[in-house]
């Protein structure tokens, strides 16, 4: 499913509020776009992932992260249904099964679980780590909820090309392990954005037999084609790495391509890295979720630290689409 552009955010269902709206605290100013850009919004839940990382006082960009914060708050507080109901929920950047288990006992203190009716969720992935886009992806699965919304924006433009430096760990992303075996080789599958260093360093961990990097095309915009290659050159070149592409903004195609793969190499154990949109990543969600028997294991590198520009400027359209 492709993404669908919005200019204003509303309740999923006209004139009813949504039962849970979840954003994060970020330096990127995308993040508030659809707080600010409202049609009669209102959330009779709002729940704000706040990285205490963030707030110390060394932390690079801290005045757009506070001035970000003030608008965050406020925009709720318009917004709720109830006030007593916004959740500031502090969890580590580094430790997404903080936020997981936080927004899980604030639900079950709220009485949101897997028996309330026809819950509606909207949540803004614009600047969530993709480590944290797939734990809250599958906190909000525990629900049950009868729609699910990602509202995603994109910024005016990145700046610089590269967004990270050095690799502080490298793993497994929590509730997505798989079962490696020692009788099968490692395929590798990467999906490749502007994270060069990163990928190639996953590649050096794992020491796959084989791999596959996914280049996103069609992207949001023709020159991060361009971009991701020439910034994934070690790791494109290196013995045994394949070249291909898919869509960068339909999760449904990414879910394709890796059901397909899946199939085309039963011989070998999966590890997919999504390093690419945060769309794609959804399509690696997508794809666990519906092959319950595929044993891929998404593994992930954390950057050692984000570059002093620290990623984006502006924002740019916005949009929807339902899981």
């Amino acid at each position: 499913m492709k993404l669908q552009e919005i200019k204003n955010l509303s309740p999923i269902e006209k004139n009813t509020p949504d039962d849970i709206y979840i954003n994060c605290v970020s330096f990127e100013e995308r993040g508030v776009k659809s707080l600010i850009n409202s049609d009669g919004y209102r959330a009779k839940n709002i729940f704000i992932i706040d990285y205490p990382e963030l707030q110390r006082r060394d932390a690079p960009a801290k005045e757009r992260i506070k001035a970000n914060r003030k608008i965050i708050l406020e925009k709720t507080d318009e917004y709720a249904e109830d006030k007593r109901n916004i959740f500031l929920v502090g969890c580590s950047r580094s430790e997404p099964l903080e936020g997981y288990f936080q927004f899980l006992d604030i639900c079950d203190a709220l009485g949101l679980n897997s028996a309330s009716a026809n819950l509606k969720i909207t949540i803004d992935i614009t600047v969530l780590t993709k480590a944290y886009l797939l734990v809250m992806l599958k906190a909000i699965e525990t629900l049950s909820a009868n729609k699910v919304r990602i509202i995603y924006t994109e910024p005016a433009y990145y700046y610089p090309d590269r967004l990270t430096y050095g690799i502080s760990s490298i793993g497994y992303i929590p509730l997505y392990n798989g079962n490696l075996t020692p009788l099968k080789h490692d395929l590798l599958i990467v999906f490749l954005g502007f994270e060069g260093e990163r990928a190639f360093a996953i590649w050096e961990h794992f020491e796959p037999q084989k791999a596959i990097g996914f280049i996103g095309n069609p992207g949001f915009r023709p020159a991060y084609v361009k971009k991701a290659e020439e910034l994934n050159e070690a790791f494109l070149h290196e013995k045994g790495v394949e070249k291909r592409e898919v869509s960068a903004i339909d999760y449904e195609d990414v879910c394709q391509q890796l059901e397909s793969v899946w199939k085309n190499n039963q011989g070998h154990d999966l590890l997919i890295s999504p390093l690419g949109t945060k769309i794609q990543a959804i399509g690696v969600y997508s794809f666990k979720r519906r092959n319950p028997d595929c044993t891929a294991q998404v593994v992930y590198a954390s950057p050692l630290k984000y570059l002093k520009n620290y990623y984006s400027r502006g924002s740019g359209q916005m949009f929807e689409a339902f899981l």
